[in-house]
């Protein structure tokens, strides 16, 4: 019987490349980096959006304060008109007193706003500092599983371009005819050759015939399985 085991040990070689290409397609490692980059991106798009809203309450008790300078100016100059002696008119003093005092309230409600929004300020600032370290440790992880990824990668494509070479040096030792009776089944299966153990078939799980194994134990010719019709692989032990 011809010998098959240069055969085997290139089918398990393609077998090999075939399981390390898979690995390089995706992953566990893939499908967690890709997670936790969309866990970083959708808190960045948070944190944006949060320093926005921090922009637009400093923005808005800057104009809280202009409103409140220009109205002490406004009630600066109205006092003094009303206690220099300047308004003599009964009406024209109750007028500008009521004006006087709805200013007042204004600077009031005003500074009490701005109070408001520095305490906004102070909760949103300590929200972004928190936000700001969590994302930093994130996108550290990120980086140290990238890089671990793309180390393992680069291992696997080293032991992938190592494998052409010893395939090539089995395939120059194997008898020529068997391997055009191979690829012809290679057509059909992915693994044309099956080991047989325990007088099964590995290639479909199916117990092969007394006559079958007695053949491939004799050794004198090619010996195919009744059930999936690939070529049987029996190895000598001792």
């Amino acid at each position: 019987m011809p010998d098959l085991k240069l055969l085997w040990e290139i089918q398990v070689l393609d077998g090999q490349k075939r399981a390390l290409e898979q690995k390089l397609r995706g992953g566990q490692i893939s499908d967690e980096l890709k997670s936790l980059k969309a866990d970083i991106e959708k808190g960045r798009l948070l944190f944006n959006k949060l320093k926005e809203e921090y922009s637009n309450l400093k923005k808005s008790q800057k104009l809280k304060e202009m409103d409140v300078n220009e109205a002490n100016e406004q009630l600066k100059g109205l006092g003094q008109r009303l206690y220099d002696g300047s308004i003599t008119n009964v009406k024209e003093m109750n007028s500008n007193s009521k004006k006087l005092e709805s200013l007042k309230n204004k600077v009031k409600q005003a500074e009490d706003d701005i109070l408001t929004l520095m305490e906004k300020q102070v909760e949103l600032r300590a929200k972004l500092e928190s936000m700001s370290a969590e994302l930093s440790n994130k996108a550290e992880d990120y980086r140290g599983k990238h890089g671990s990824l793309l180390a393992n990668q680069q291992k696997v494509r080293q032991q992938i371009a190592q494998i052409p070479l010893a395939r090539q040096k089995l395939l120059d030792k194997v008898d020529v005819e068997i391997w055009h009776k191979y690829m012809d089944l290679k057509k059909r299966f992915n693994d044309p050759l099956a080991r047989v153990e325990k007088s099964t078939c590995m290639g479909c799980r199916v117990g092969i015939t007394f006559n079958e194994l007695r053949l491939l134990k004799h050794g004198e010719d090619m010996v195919y399985c009744g059930n999936c019709g690939r070529m049987l692989y029996w190895e000598r032990q001792g």
